[in-house]
């Protein structure tokens, strides 16, 4: 494991159990003592001295190596989770969107089924008001011709009544004529006894005006039964205007009955109407209130659909960010592989040449040591000679 950037200097990221697990900071005393040059960032190890500028990190290639694994593998898996996430977020949001989208339909569906009805129940009450204005519109002309027929009837009473008293005064006037005729045809009688026997002319011409005044007394006597008559034609006429008249009367009650229930009918209807006319405009405003909610909720939606996008697309400029710089760290892992085979194929170069410079080292040391053990004659000589 690789250390952490929130690792204390001089401490390993490790805490499996394995090399460089240490529960304190490496530069202790002791530990500068046992590692002058520095602690291996991997595995705790002392680090050799540096033989470059800059100051080694890692005991080995190998640590190295584990250390660029360890980095690779964090950065690949922090990558990974967020594009998982951001897959799972976007995945969470999908039936979320779709569940809002089927609850809006739902609703735009419900609100033009009551806009439907209230609009049948207002088209129904407008043709129920119609009809109850028509029937109260014939009730209204009934009631006219009733009241046209009984002004007909009271004026027909009245002219009947005005042909009664006629024909009474014209009775009474035959019959005081009479009267007066019957007392003058007396007077004239008995001044004609008197006078009998001076004027048989007076008495002749007196019984002539007799005939002739019982005639005209038969005429009116016939005339009086005609006009009886008539009284009593007029009388059942009168009468049976009377009915009429009754009757027109109750029909005109019953009429007027119907046109006030026809017009409580009305103003019923016309307060069902307003009622239904209020309630579809609440239902208006209800649908709008709610259409601007759901405009609000799907904008707010779409914000954070759009948020996600955004973060989504961070994540994704991160991620390839991320393997953009993986690539570049796999480049300069290889390169630092290639570097590594070189001078490995350097060490062991080196190490060959070391080897050899031993070697040589080894005979030298060999032929100083027969030198030393067999001097060279020329050299024994002066000591013989000495």
């Amino acid at each position: 494991m690789a250390p952490r950037d929130d690792d204390p200097p001089g401490t390993t990221g490790r805490s499996d159990g394995g090399p460089g697990v240490v529960a304190e900071p490496l530069r202790t005393p002791a530990a500068d003592a046992a590692a002058p040059h520095g602690r291996c960032a991997w595995d705790g190890q002392p680090l050799p001295r540096s033989t470059g500028r800059r100051p080694r990190q890692y005991c080995s290639d190998a640590c190295k190596t584990a250390a660029s694994r360890a980095r690779r593998k964090e950065q690949i898996t922090a990558v990974t989770a967020a594009l998982t996430e951001s897959g799972a977020v976007l995945t969470e949001a999908r039936p979320l969107q779709e569940a809002l989208r089927t609850l809006v339909d739902r609703f735009a569906e419900k609100v033009d089924l009551a806009e439907t009805g209230a609009l049948a129940r207002i088209s129904a009450a407008e043709a129920e008001a119609a009809e109850d204005r028509a029937d109260a519109a014939i009730a209204r002309e009934q009631a006219a011709a009733a009241d046209r027929a009984r002004i007909s009837a009271e004026r027909r009473m009245r002219e009947a009544e005005q042909a009664q008293r006629l024909a009474e005064k014209r009775e009474d006037n035959a019959r005081a004529d009479l009267e007066r005729i019957e007392e003058k045809t007396r007077a004239e009688v008995l001044e004609l006894g008197e006078k009998l026997g001076d004027a048989k002319k007076a008495a002749e011409l007196a019984e002539g005006v007799t005939a002739d005044q019982a005639n005209q007394l038969r005429a009116l006597r016939t005339e009086n039964r005609e006009l009886q008559a008539a009284r009593t034609a007029l009388n059942d006429e009168l009468a049976e205007r009377g009915r009429q008249l009754q009757t027109a009367q109750h029909t005109s009650v019953r009429l007027r009955t119907q046109l006030s229930e026809h017009s409580d009918r009305a103003a019923a209807l016309t307060l069902q109407l307003a009622t239904a006319t209020a309630d579809a405009t609440t239902a208006r405003e209800e649908a709008l209130a709610t259409h601007t909610t759901l405009e609000r909720v799907r904008q707010h939606h779409d914000e954070q659909t759009q948020h996600l996008r955004a973060e989504l697309e961070a994540a994704r400029q991160q991620a390839e960010t991320r393997a953009t710089e993986l690539i570049r760290l796999q480049t300069l892992h290889e390169a630092d592989q290639d570097l590594l085979a070189e001078l490995r194929g350097q060490r062991e170069d080196l190490k060959a040449r070391h080897d050899a410079l031993h070697t040589e080292v080894g005979k030298l040391r060999t032929e100083i040591d027969q030198l030393r053990t067999h001097p060279a004659p020329a050299a024994a000589e002066p000591a013989q000679d000495r």
